[in-house]
């Protein structure tokens, strides 16, 4: 779980960079042998062009349910193919999905992430994208010995050794003696890590791919909630509670699934990441751009006349999937610039919404039972985060030090706070200052997970967003009213409020990955309706998840084709 990195991370790495950095943080955590394995399950599938001939997809028409980064790669991959798309997207006005980057100025200065913010270095598809679309990336610095730890009224600071949080608040806890001589980084390594590195390189692979059926080690790994591992591990309430408290983040999915953090150590997430400069929404708009240009410039080795055409329709909510005469797909959807249903007819379709979404969609004839299961069942995790758009850059010259990067972790229910790089794009000199600290600035107040995120983001908006600055001034060590005359404007998103999403993001509870995670990817309709997103992938709550599942999702649509043809049967 370290995070603790002592090399220079640069801007816009390179392959090789990421991989050295890759290579260095698994042998930091000690399973350097990994490393063939996670590039090689991380990376992007073989291309579409190797699986059918250019043009073979002129004339199929495939209907792609959702526009966010899954959709998007899957319209990007068949349309090499000459394959014909069109995406329905509910939102009207937003694309990408959990990508959504909120400007508080016509001129995009001054922004937030309220989606997705961070891209660790081994996540090979997402670099892919990155890299086709020639898109700007500056590291994530996820700690910072500047910011705090704030748990029961006692401040420390952040610091990787952990001391200052096991002199200041390791008092407040009911620890075992040997507890108190351990930092809380090395007692979550401790509990968390050494099942991973017991499991032979072989097994430890099943963590990126999905199985009918899985060895009897992961099978077991997978039925243990987090909370479980640690009692397993010998660690007394106190210091369970200790960790919930310290890092909320892992304490707010304490009763998940193991497998879900197995799967993280085992790709080094936490150790180098990287951000979009300019916003996350970058990538998705490169995908937008290109997907809808005549004359896209990202195929420099597909002709023209041989791209499929990509059709974009926004403010359309799938309201039923059905299936067709002749093995067609009908999808149903209602127009918010009009009351009645519209239905089109698709030779094949993917459904990349989520399943928390797709459960409010009528399916006839019913899916398989295992699908229509996990469409039920399947766990999404509740997320809350609050922007505040300041008109000081406080964090960055105040009584208790200046923090121009990495986060605070506190008890509190905002449960994180996450400051803006000084030194990056982003929230730029607004007054031309020579002194930051008079600039404007946007912080992440408050990003929360769980039971913390519904029960703050249910609050209405003015008192939520009174009680959001009173728990930052506690942390900052601030007075009682000082943000007030300081943040000008703000931004929510409670993400199980969010019409098409549901949930934050799929976080299997346990048995889920044995359970569902088959039943998640299986076609159905006679290989007719394929499904992506990053519940539809290992890897869950990440970019990576979206994307690689698409090109897979698009990828099983070429080679069914390619057999139709081979068969000489008709579509």
């Amino acid at each position: 779980m370290s995070t603790d990195t002592k090399h220079i991370q640069p801007n816009n790495p390179t392959d090789e960079e990421r991989h050295e950095m890759i290579r260095r943080a698994l042998e930091e955590a000690n399973h350097v042998e990994d490393f063939e394995n996670i590039i090689e399950l991380l990376g992007p599938p073989k291309d579409i062009t190797t699986i059918g001939s250019l043009g073979e997809g002129k004339g199929v028409k495939v209907g792609i349910i959702g526009g966010g980064l899954a959709g998007m790669s899957s319209a990007f991959e068949l349309r090499k193919l000459g394959f014909d798309t069109t995406i329905f997207e509910m939102q009207e006005k937003r694309i990408g999905g959990r990508i959504y980057t909120y400007y508080f100025d016509k001129d995009k200065k001054l922004y937030g992430e309220i989606g997705a913010m961070r891209i660790p270095v081994s996540h090979e598809t997402t670099w892919h994208y990155i890299n086709l679309f020639d898109i700007k990336t500056s590291p994530f610095i996820q700690t910072s010995e500047d910011t705090f730890v704030y748990v029961r009224n006692k401040r420390a600071q952040n610091d990787a050794q952990g001391k200052s949080v096991m002199e200041k608040i390791y008092p407040e806890f009911n620890l075992a003696p040997w507890e108190r001589n351990v930092s809380w980084q090395n007692l979550m390594e401790y509990a968390l890590r050494p099942a991973l590195l017991k499991l032979d390189p072989n097994i430890r692979k099943e963590l990126l791919q999905i199985k009918e059926q899985y060895s009897p080690q992961i099978e077991y790994l997978d039925s243990l909630s987090i909370r479980k591992v640690l009692e397993d591990m010998g660690l007394s309430n106190g210091a369970i509670e200790l960790i919930s408290n310290v890092y909320p983040i892992i304490g707010a999915l304490y009763y998940n699934s193991y497998f879900e953090i197995l799967q993280q150590e085992y790709t080094v997430d936490a150790y180098y990441r990287y951000k979009i400069e300019g916003g996350s929404v970058n990538l998705p708009l490169a995908f937008y751009k290109s997907l809808t240009s005549k004359n896209p410039k990202d195929y420099p080795n597909i002709p023209e006349k041989y791209l499929g055409t990509v059709e974009w329709k926004n403010g359309k909510t799938v309201t039923s999937i059905y299936k067709g005469y002749n093995d067609k797909v009908i999808i149903e959807y209602t127009d918010k610039k009009h009351s009645k249903s519209l239905c089109e007819t698709f030779d094949f379709a993917i459904c990349t919404i989520p399943f928390s979404s797709l459960r409010n969609v009528k399916v006839d004839p019913m899916f398989s039972t295992e699908k229509m299961q996990a469409i039920r069942e399947v766990s999404y995790t509740s997320s809350q985060k609050t922007l505040f758009m300041c008109n000081k850059r406080f964090w960055e010259k105040g009584a208790k030090g200046k923090i121009v990067e990495g986060g605070s972790y506190t008890d509190l229910p905002i449960s994180t706070i996450w400051y803006p790089g000084y030194k990056n794009s982003d929230n730029a000199n607004m007054k031309n200052k020579k002194d930051s600290y008079d600039n404007y600035g946007v912080l992440l107040a408050s990003y929360n997970l769980g039971q913390d995120a519904v029960r703050l983001g249910n609050i209405d908006s003015r008192p939520r967003i009174n009680t959001i600055k009173r728990q930052v001034e506690e942390v900052q060590g601030l007075s009682r009213g000082y943000l007030d005359p300081i943040v000008e404007d703000f931004k929510t998103v409670q993400w199980d409020k969010e019409q098409g999403f549901y949930g934050g993001f799929c976080y299997f509870m346990p048995q889920q990955q044995r359970l569902f995670s088959h039943a998640i990817v299986k076609p159905e309709y006679e290989n007719r309706v394929y499904f992506a997103g990053e519940h539809a992938s290992p890897v869950h709550a990440w970019i990576q998840g979206a994307v690689n599942s698409g090109m897979k999702a698009a990828n099983s649509i070429a080679e069914y084709y390619k057999g139709c043809n081979k068969n000489k049967y008709t579509i």
